[in-house]
């Protein structure tokens, strides 16, 4: 019986612990770095939306000068 007594503390004070306690508020550090991420990835996309339309003009005066030359 004490063995069941005591599995059943274990089992409990684990629970409780594991279980009860509220996540964290985000902290001035954490905000940061969220924004730096953000930061980061809107950058990497407007660098690939720049790249495509660089890449769209170059080939359409490519097209121009073989239209021309032809």
């Amino acid at each position: 019986m004490k063995t069941v007594y005591l599995s059943m503390m274990v089992l409990g004070s684990v629970a409780f612990g594991c279980g009860g306690s509220k996540p964290q508020p985000e902290g001035p550090a954490e905000q940061a770095g969220e924004a730096v991420d953000d930061a980061a990835r809107d950058a990497k996309d407007e660098a690939e939306d720049a790249a495509e339309s660089t890449g769209d003009a170059a080939e359409d005066a490519g097209d121009e000068i073989e239209d021309k030359t032809d």
